[in-house]
């Protein structure tokens, strides 16, 4: 059989298919399979995607399904079948191009009404159908870039396999040459390209530990690290923990939002330059916090950070005001590096650097008279819920080292998390699992989600807050070739209904939903600031608190400087 399925012609008008040029020989499996994937990417996934992103993943598979195509035909060619004649050829290449552009064409319209059908379900208005225009416009260069990088790998295999079968079995030395190209690509990506990629991120973000935000001043009220007073000198702290330590809520307006007098709150950051490793900041972090007077507080908050050393302001004000400035937060730095490229390159680092700071804050605090130390809890957003949640091994730890935790937007790597969804209660969704009857675990997605299920939520409460369309939380590498069960459940609020698991497909859409999951308004992907008042005031429980604080406070807490 020929070595492609290519549209016959006369003889004496070109040269026989199988000696044209390797750049002019479409191969028709390929082409067919390629509109097809192409409609596949094109399908909803968890949020709205720009028309560029879009245009991206749709090329590429479009240039997966070719590749995949141009196997099966390779695999046919394997087999005894009769190749089909020329008046056959014409007439499905003919076929081709009518339906090939007829779905084509179609897709990127249904991609339109897709795409529309996730910006509704997260507030966003509809695109027009030039959208589909310029999707196709990326979408098309994308896809032949990609399909002829994909043949000069292969003509680079059969280049080493033709010198290689001198001294091997022809199938041995082209196995051979497929292996170490295989090699090659992965010592690019891992040593070239991950490295470079490391050293330009470094080179791009380091700065960030000099940088100091506009309108932040080095803090003088006692009770916060990097003030004169403190055991943290306020150039160590990076650009996130001056930025956390110096703004926040005052006495005055604490005092004047829950109408009786009010403490400063206890702030304590220890950055990257503060010491040289997780374990020496982390002793730092809690001498300064005990010189501050932070185990003399009502409740103390220990959170995890994320990539750059960010402590979400809304969770941050949210326990101030709820406490009245009678608290303590305290946390470490363990990078300078957005969390997306953390997660590649840090995530040791953040597993030690919660360990390091649980470990440190709960030594001290468990030594102290029960009766007189403060109430301990646990909290971290993303990266940072990943970071403090490997200082416990199960959710029985948790519960038995802290009076409570909110662990948000967590990570689909993160531990014990990933073991209490898998052991979730038959017929409760991935989503919104429910464990062990929501006696001591619950999830929710708002507010309201707390109470279920019905039966009694004891004390120390573990509140786990996650939406069913936050990328962070569902993408994983198991999408490449396994369908997660969130996908097969029916869908949670947000996530749009025609969503459909497709091999290495859907991974790639998951994937860039990643940096959509701020775009988005609150309450939808990785925003979680909205509701963060409430989650607090039921698990830590305030003393005289009230829904209507609640309430109040949610709404103030948008209009504040550093939300």
């Amino acid at each position: 059989m020929s070595t492609d399925f290519a549209p016959p012609a006369p003889p004496e008008a070109v040269a026989p298919a199988a000696r044209r040029p390797w750049w002019k020989r479409p191969n028709f499996v390929g082409l067919f399979m390629a509109v097809t994937t192409f409609g596949w990417a094109l399908t909803p996934s968890l949020l709205p995607r720009p028309w560029i992103f879009e245009g991206v993943i749709a090329g590429l598979g479009a240039a997966l399904g070719y590749g995949l195509g141009c196997l099966i035909s390779w695999l046919i060619r394997l087999t005894p079948l009769r190749e089909p004649g020329p008046k056959v050829k014409t007439w499905a290449w003919r076929i081709l191009a009518v339906w090939g552009v007829a779905l084509v064409v179609t897709n990127l319209l249904l991609g339109t009404y897709w795409q529309n059908g996730v910006r509704r379900a997260v507030g966003f208005e509809d695109e027009g159908y030039g959208w589909a225009v310029v999707v196709g416009l990326v979408a098309i260069p994308t896809a032949i870039g990609a399909v002829y990088v994909g043949k000069g790998i292969r003509r680079f295999n059969r280049w080493i396999g033709s010198r290689l079968d001198r001294w091997l079995p022809a199938p041995v030395a082209f196995l051979a040459a497929a292996l170490i190209i295989a090699l090659l690509i992965y010592l690019a990506v891992t040593d070239v390209l991950f490295r470079g990629f490391s050293a330009a991120a470094d080179a791009l973000y380091a700065g960030s530990l000099e940088q100091t935000a506009d309108g932040v001043t080095q803090p003088q009220q006692p009770e916060v690290s990097g003030s004169p007073q403190s055991l943290i000198a306020w150039d160590t702290l990076g650009f996130e923990g001056r930025n956390f330590v110096s703004r926040g809520p005052t006495a005055d307006e604490l005092a004047a939002f829950n109408g009786e007098p009010a403490q400063t709150p206890v702030r304590v950051y220890a950055g990257l330059n503060s010491a040289g490793s997780a374990e020496a900041r982390a002793a730092l972090a809690v001498q300064d916090l005990e010189r501050a007077g932070g185990f003399d507080r009502a409740a103390l908050f220990v959170c995890g950070t994320t990539g750059t050393g960010w402590i979400e302001p809304q969770t941050a004000n949210a326990l101030e005001y709820e406490w009245n400035g009678d608290s303590a937060i305290v946390g470490i730095q363990y990078s300078y590096l957005p969390s997306w490229i953390s997660t590649l390159v840090d995530v040791d680092d953040a597993r030690a650097a919660g360990t390091a700071i649980w470990s440190a804050v709960y030594g001290k605090w468990s030594s102290l008279p029960e009766a007189s130390r403060p109430k301990l809890f646990a909290c971290g957003l993303s990266l940072g819920s990943f970071s403090l949640q490997a200082a416990f091994p199960d959710a029985a730890t948790i519960a038995a080292q802290s009076d409570g935790a909110v662990f948000v937007g967590t990570p689909n790597f993160s531990q014990p998390w990933g073991a209490i969804s898998a052991a979730r209660e038959p017929g409760s969704p991935q989503w919104q699992p429910v464990y062990q009857g929501g006696a001591t675990v619950r999830f929710a997605g708002v507010a309201a989600d707390m109470a279920k299920p019905s039966g009694p939520w004891n004390d120390p409460k573990v509140l786990y807050v996650q939406h069913a369309n936050d990328s962070v939380v569902w993408w994983s590498p198991a999408l490449l070739a396994q369908e997660p069960d969130w996908l097969k459940e029916p869908p949670g609020p947000g996530r749009s209904p025609d969503m459909r698991w497709y091999p290495i497909i859907t991974w790639l859409q998951v994937t860039v939903d990643q940096f959509m999951g701020v775009a988005v308004p609150q309450g939808q992907g990785h925003n979680y600031g909205d509701s963060m008042a409430e989650f607090w005031a039921t698990v830590a429980q305030p003393p005289g608190w009230t829904d209507a604080d609640s309430a109040r406070l949610t709404a103030l807490i948008p209009t504040l400087d550093n939300y």
